[in-house]
């Protein structure tokens, strides 16, 4: 071996016990963290990857129309995730509250009484959803004569029924991420992804351009994967917690919903101002400017994707710290998140400036996205990953009800003005909206809570 080669290796073994370094030292919390967000950034990036490649190949099998058609069948059914009253939210920071005081039994007992619990909120809204569902006139509400009324109707009831599977089984992510195990519960998405993409050649082999069968493909692998997921965690690793009938108890569901209606409302805020984007646009429009905005929004919310795995797992490690009293690690640890949001404001930006080349790769022209849509979606994000780590540390402390006074202020405000900045200029008037009602108070309130809780000078509203 020569000189030029016991450098190199000298080199390689420099950067490997740097490496090794980076995930072994601090607070044991913090490189929990570090392992559990860099397991993350992989996975997330094979589900990004797998995501994309999903999008042109729907276009292919559906076309531009019918596409935006699925995606608002898809956001109106996401409205189901409001009828849990913040069970999933309200369970996750009272399961870390046990676990960080090491309170089994209370752990245990929660988890049988959330799992109990969604799974008759579920059950109910399905059979109240059934005749509204077969009542409603499907093809006005979507806007389109390209399909008929059955085939919209079966697949509204097929996808209806899916979800409310998938709300009660995705209570295993919410135990996984409490738990501190953030990168676990992301092996689901991009398995789940990958079956999608395995699926849709051979159904279009099989069937062409049908909405139901596509809808199908679509939402039933992840359910499968959950499925997958409950026999193999709670068979080992996690049997301790695994629910049952017998270990539900009233005074949990109590315990829950103590602090998850505080979060319910937050919910019922967000998915109006989230949810009905598509819709407004497709009443204000048409479902091609729906189809527009969700490629254009995919394509620059990519960076916010990466950032939110940064940020995710902070939650219940925050309500980890804040019942141990450790206001000097959150401090710490939200001072080096604002430096990583600066990067990422870089990264969006860099996107913009390239993203009339991506979209014709990625694309094919197939979809024509606007420039004034982009910039506008650009300095949307920018502004989203600087300010979202405050609401998250809020998440992790419980202290909602300011929020919840603000929130329902936001969606007053969104509505009109997302209705008529779209008919004015489509999807870019609809992101400008976003903008006004839903960025703009946070830069104040979320901001000013946060520094008067770490601070321990909160006071009244900002203290609840």
């Amino acid at each position: 071996m020569n000189v030029n080669d016991n450098i190199t290796n000298l080199k390689v073994s420099n950067i490997w016990l740097h490496i090794k370094h980076f995930f072994t030292s601090g607070h044991p919390r913090s490189q929990n963290l570090k392992k559990n967000i860099a397991a993350s950034f992989v996975l997330k990036a094979i589900s990004i990857i797998l995501s994309l490649i999903k999008v042109p190949i729907l276009l292919a099998y559906l076309n531009s129309e019918k596409y935006g058609v699925w995606l608002t069948i898809a956001s109106i059914l996401d409205w189901m995730s409001i009828f849990d009253l913040g069970l999933g939210h309200g369970f996750r920071n009272r399961f870390a509250e046990a676990i960080a005081i090491n309170d089994q039994d209370r752990a245990k007992g929660l988890v049988s009484t959330a799992y109990t619990s969604m799974s008759a909120i579920m059950f109910s809204v399905f059979l109240i959803a059934v005749p509204v569902i077969l009542v409603l006139n499907w093809g006005k509400i979507l806007n389109t004569s390209l399909i008929s009324e059955k085939e919209l109707t079966i697949t509204v009831l097929m996808v209806t029924a899916v979800f409310a599977s998938r709300f009660v089984l995705q209570l295993v992510t919410v135990m996984l991420k409490a738990l501190q195990k953030p990168a676990l519960s992301d092996v689901f998405l991009p398995v789940s992804n990958a079956l999608i993409l395995i699926l849709i050649p051979i159904l279009g082999h099989y069937i062409k351009n049908s909405l139901f069968w596509a809808s199908a493909v679509i939402a039933i692998p992840p359910v499968l994967v959950l499925i997958i997921a409950h026999y193999l965690l709670f068979r080992k690793g996690y049997r301790i917690y695994k629910p049952s009938l017998r270990g539900s108890d009233k005074k949990y569901l109590k315990d829950i919903y103590s602090l998850g209606w505080k979060f319910f409302i937050g919910q019922i805020c967000g998915l109006i101002l989230f949810s009905t984007a598509n819709i407004i646009l497709t009443q204000a429009v048409n479902p091609e400017e729906v189809t527009i905005y969700n490629i254009a929004y995919k394509y620059f919310s990519l960076p916010i994707s990466y950032f939110m795995i940064i940020i995710t797992p902070y939650w219940s490690a925050v309500t980890d710290a804040y019942y141990k009293d450790e206001f000097n690690w959150i401090k710490n640890n939200m001072r080096k998140i604002q430096y990583v949001a600066c990067f990422f404001c870089i990264l969006i930006f860099g996107l913009f400036l390239v993203s009339k080349w991506a979209f014709h790769i990625w694309i094919q022209d197939k979809v024509i996205i606007p420039l004034h849509l982009s910039l506008s979606l650009t300095l949307y994000n920018m502004f989203v990953v600087f300010f979202s780590p405050f609401s998250m540390f809020l998440n992790g402390f419980g202290k909602l009800k300011l929020g919840t006074i603000i929130a329902p202020a936001k969606t007053v405000i969104f509505l009109p003005l997302a209705w008529y900045l779209s008919t004015l200029w489509g999807a870019t008037g609809l992101v400008i909206a976003l903008f006004i009602a839903n960025s703009l108070p946070n830069l104040y309130f979320e901001v000013r809570q946060y520094s008067l809780l770490v601070n321990q000078k909160a006071y009244g509203i900002w203290n609840k």
